[in-house]
């Protein structure tokens, strides 16, 4: 038998090389929803995927900047990002 007598993974070369693969989900932050915003006596808070936040406070790796009246600015990664409340569907009639 041969020397190393362990078998090698067949290379399949359908598959680009192993650094040029996109990121797998698990490498990719987390996607983020910014689901609510509440203004009150205390200060404000946003609902990001389910969790209330202060400003300062983190969620799957970003820390939340400030809160906007319809969107909020987070931090991750050296990153800056703003999450914005979805436009409804519909409008109430005036």
């Amino acid at each position: 038998m041969g020397s190393a007598g362990v078998l090698a993974q067949p290379i399949d070369p359908t598959q680009p090389p192993v650094n040029l693969r996109p990121a797998t989900t698990a490498d990719a932050p987390a996607a983020l929803q910014l689901q609510a915003i509440f203004h009150g006596a205390y200060g404000s808070r946003a609902v990001i995927s389910g969790q209330r936040l202060r400003t300062g406070e983190e969620i799957a790796g970003a820390r939340l900047v400030a809160i906007y009246p319809s969107s909020v600015l987070i931090e991750r990664q050296g990153q800056r990002e703003l999450l914005r409340l979805a436009e409804p569907v519909m409008k109430p009639s005036r």
